[in-house]
């Protein structure tokens, strides 16, 4: 269940929603990123897997159906009570500043910091840091802001690697993969302390009976 109210972290959440997850021993983000128009496909993940996690990330190109998902919660029971209580984004280069939402506007940040139990994550696109080309630039503006973990999007490639002590993880695009990919959103579990953060990715297919249907997915190494 989610407060449709933006703070002034940009956060989308109560605040005392906020200030639980950063005090949680561990928790569960959703992760997704690059919905391209797909709405559909962030509800049924949404519905599927967002009851048993605490956050949900969203890496930007698709700002317009997150918006949409999240004013969906007034309609559906099922839906509201299966989104987390948090919600953190970032602006794609597909996205713009600010977004009508739920009679005003939200603002759409490049970047977005939140404290989860114990740990700093970001969410960024990576399209004004060169995720193309590595993750140099963001793995600074990471040191910069004292980021433990990293999610991003942009390159449509689902990947979880660690540089320089910083995790980083891009869900891959629920919609329109690259490189031989599939369609694809992660889970990533923060567990707190000094402990490492762990990924695990699910692919997405559509079925005649059910609509989607998810699988644990492991996507090739990137190097």
């Amino acid at each position: 269940m989610i407060e449709l109210v933006q703070g002034p972290d940009f956060a989308i959440g109560s605040q005392d929603a906020i200030k639980a997850l950063a005090k949680k021993e561990s928790a569960s983000l959703l992760v997704l990123s690059d919905s391209h128009g797909r709405p559909e496909l962030l509800k049924a993940i949404v519905e599927k897997f967002g009851g048993r996690c605490d956050a949900l990330v969203f890496c930007g190109d698709g700002i317009g159906d997150l918006c949409g998902c999240l004013e969906a919660t007034k309609k559906s029971k099922k839906l509201f009570n299966a989104f987390p209580p948090v919600a953190v984004f970032a602006r794609g280069n597909g996205d713009y500043p600010e977004f009508p939402f739920d009679g005003g506007e939200i603002k759409v940040p490049l970047h977005q910091f939140l404290k989860v139990a114990g740990m700093k994550i970001m969410a960024t696109h990576g399209h004004a840091e060169g995720a193309y080309y590595g993750l140099g630039r963001m793995g600074q503006l990471a040191l910069e802001n004292q980021a433990d973990v990293v999610f991003y999007g942009h390159t449509h490639i689902a990947s979880s690697q660690e540089e320089d002590c910083t995790r980083f993880v891009n869900p891959g695009s629920c919609s329109r993969p690259r490189g031989g990919q599939l369609p694809s959103f992660a889970i990533t579990q923060i567990p707190g302390g000094q402990e490492r953060a762990e990924t695990s990715f699910f692919s997405i297919s559509l079925t005649l009976a059910d609509g989607c249907a998810f699988m644990p997915y492991a996507p090739l190494p990137v190097f």
